[in-house]
């Protein structure tokens, strides 16, 4: 997949309109009224995140295991220093002997039989490894924050027509008042509708409440205190998705952070094997090393020492603790990739689910305007038949019960078009920062992670 298609994803994700931010909000922990886009909700969860700083935190963890690993090839110089004093009597009298020696050492290893080499690779995988979580956690925040942003949105829309429910509600208990003040209707009728009434005004309390709970949960994945009011600006809106289901299919396939990193798990489990290997064969290191040592520290008469050595060693025998060692390893291999098989079965069924799912509410979103349509017009009817005494009040309330379910089903139905719009996005991968197919092919090509990271950097 090409850039510019990954960049094509990002501005139909969500499928929400969204207002640019010239700048992110300054955010202080006093209590106010913030109204924000969805991208600026997403910026401010970006930076907020504790799992973000982990995994930040992880990924430097993971580097400097790499410079361990690579210094650990090269020369180590080292010093001992030792000091003693004996006593010692003889005819009847104490004498005392002191001496010092120090000795300096430079240890170069020459061949450990692919075990450096081995450990080199593991760690640059790992490192790898936690440059695709941090894109994976980076997403997870976004997803998450994208849902409770919907969540909100759909919540006042849920809360707009419990209101208009009440106000239909007392508009015609109004008018049936009159009604019956001129004897015109009976009493039941009156009674009926204040029931009518008093239960759309349970719902609009419900509504409120869930509500207030959907600022929190968005107020929570932001990372922001709770004494701060979030007012969403964005509207939900409906756009046909452009891409097929094999499409996001593909996709999801080379670009799920996961995914890719379950890859590398393999690499890690083979490079762990090598290490295993490196017990059947021989090690060999050379040092140069010089020894002073006489009753002063570094004075004269003591006797200075050079020498050279090059060692050699090989197991020959273990009682198999190597070829135990290396059956365990393959083991692991075989794990990892029975992981990262597994891993990209679920990628492959999530990203149907949320496609099928998407679809199946973009279907009911046709259903439901022509249904609200249709319910106005019932409704406009019944009202107009009850007024002139040609129909019975349960016919209007029931047509005022169809007009709100009408409403609530569209409402609905855009909900979880955005919301299931918004997990496929998840689901496919579509990045944040990192075009992870760039970074893995620059990592292929030769280039350190870091060098990588910036060669697969997402811009804009």
């Amino acid at each position: 997949m090409k850039k510019s298609f990954i960049l094509a994803l990002m501005l139909v994700a969500c499928n929400i309109g969204q207002v640019a931010a010239e700048s992110q909000p300054v955010i202080e922990n006093t209590e106010e009224n913030l109204s924000l886009s969805l991208a600026e909700s997403i910026d401010i969860a970006l930076s907020n995140n504790d799992q973000i700083h982990s995994a930040e935190k992880g990924r430097e963890a993971s580097k400097w295991g790499l410079s361990s690993a690579r210094r650990a090839s090269g020369p180590t110089v080292g010093w001992e220093s030792n000091f003693s004093r004996n006593r010692s009597r003889r005819t009847g009298r104490y004498f005392y002997n002191t001496s010092y020696s120090n000795s300096w050492s430079l240890t170069i290893p020459v061949y450990t039989g692919g075990q450096l080499e081995g450990q080199i690779d593991k760690n640059r995988y790992l490192l790898n490894q936690a440059d695709l979580n941090l894109e994976n956690v980076k997403q997870t925040v976004r997803y998450k924050t994208a849902n409770a942003y919907a969540n909100l949105l759909h919540q006042k829309d849920v809360t707009k027509i419990a209101k208009e429910a009440v106000e239909m509600s007392n508009n015609q208990l109004k008018l049936i008042k009159d009604q019956y003040s001129e004897g015109a209707v009976a009493k039941a009728d009156v009674l009926m509708m204040e029931v009518r009434l008093a239960n759309n005004r349970q719902s609009l309390v419900s509504a409120l409440g869930n509500m207030e709970i959907a600022k929190y949960d968005l107020i929570n994945a932001m990372g922001l205190s709770n004494n701060i009011n979030v007012e969403p600006t964005d509207v939900f809106s409906y756009e046909p998705y452009p891409k097929e289901l094999w499409e996001c299919e593909e996709y999801a396939l080379e670009h799920r952070p996961d995914g890719i990193a379950a890859d590398y798990g393999i690499k890690i489990a083979d490079a762990n094997k090598d290490i295993a290997k490196a017990g059947y064969r021989p090690k060999v290191s050379g040092s140069i090393g010089r020894g002073i040592a006489g009753e002063q520290p570094f004075g004269m008469g003591s006797t200075d020492s050079l020498s050279a050595v090059i060692n050699f060693k090989w197991n020959i025998f273990d009682n198999g603790v190597t070829a135990a060692n290396v059956s365990q390893a393959d083991a692991l291999v075989q794990q990892s990739q029975y992981n990262a098989e597994y891993t990209k079965k679920n990628i492959s069924l999530e990203t149907r689910s949320a496609y099928e799912r998407m679809k199946i509410a973009e279907k009911n979103i046709k259903e439901a305007t022509a249904a609200v349509k249709q319910a106005e017009e019932s409704y406009t009817i019944a009202q107009v038949r009850y007024e002139e005494g040609v129909d019975i009040l349960l016919n209007l309330l029931d047509a005022q019960e169809k007009l709100t379910q009408a409403r609530s089903n569209y409402s609905n139905a855009l909900y979880q078009y955005n919301l299931y719009r918004v997990t496929l996005e998840k689901a496919m991968g579509v990045p944040v920062d990192m075009d992870v197919p760039l970074y893995v092919e620059a990592e292929k090509g030769g280039l350190s992670a870091d060098k990588a990271l910036k060669a697969a950097e997402i811009h804009g």
